[in-house]
């Protein structure tokens, strides 16, 4: 029997960012493997500067199913100002940033891609060695210690994430988790409405999982965190497909 961590992500906007080339910022329906760990991490109070969140980056695995049949896709537009990069000076507020040279400011133009009424019912599982468990982690996404986004700070969540342990295969833990959370939300028409749609994709990246997943797609993603001051991701396997017996 393998121990899960089961929770759920609903948020009016979601944007759970792609390679980043250029102005056009897009988005991914299904969030990415950093998106998810960033959200983990933020919750049991790992800044983005400790020492141990590329450890605790590469460890735990995640899958995912998305409800997407209600949702909507669209861009907005940004224009940020900022002055010439000059690495000998260095900036503490954004109005000391802006207030030093006015006339050297230089406008840089970005689009940022949204979803929006997308519901995800998550499940997380450990590696060895760890750092944390999946209980600990439980317990920080009952209590988080920083506020929590659903991709950008734009995009808070609008549910709990209501995490629950389970213990069993993956494909057992998604057919526990649809049943727990419609029961949770049976009493609210829009959250329910959600939930009770069709949602026959699922996505993980655990291995040895042909037992009861069909497989349709594998795909590569840039999204495994390796070094978090310099930026710098590798290149991981994502299978998507449906569960056996679903169809």
């Amino acid at each position: 029997m393998i121990d899960h961590l089961i929770f759920q992500i609903y948020a009016p906007f979601t944007s759970w960012g792609e390679p980043a080339v250029g102005e056009v910022r897009h988005s991914n329906i299904i969030p990415s493997r950093s998106a998810l760990l960033g959200l983990v991490s933020a919750a049991l109070g790992i800044r983005r500067d400790d020492n141990q969140i590329d450890h605790f980056n590469q460890h735990y695995h995640f899958a995912i199913r998305p409800f997407i049949a209600n949702n909507s896709w669209f861009r907005d537009f940004h224009t940020v100002q900022a002055p010439r990069a000059n690495k000998k000076l260095v900036w503490y507020t954004r109005f000391d940033e802006i207030r030093q040279n006015p006339l050297e400011l230089e406008t840089v133009l970005s689009q940022r891609e949204y979803y929006n009424d997308v519901y995800y019912q998550i499940v997380m599982s450990e590696t060895e060695n760890s750092p944390y468990s999946l209980t600990q982690i439980q317990q920080a996404l009952l209590n988080p210690i920083f506020p929590l986004y659903a991709g950008r700070k734009n995009s808070p969540l609008s549910l709990p994430l209501s995490p629950i342990l389970y213990q069993g295969t993956l494909s057992e833990a998604f057919i526990f988790a649809d049943k727990h959370y419609q029961e949770c939300h049976r009493q609210d028409p829009v959250i329910d409405k959600l939930v009770e749609s069709t949602a026959d994709e699922y996505y993980w990246e655990q291995t040895n999982q042909e037992d009861h997943f069909k497989i349709i797609k594998i795909q590569l993603r840039q999204d495994q965190p390796i070094n978090r001051e310099r930026w710098h991701f590798s290149c991981r396997q994502q299978f998507s497909g449906k569960l056996k017996g679903s169809e």
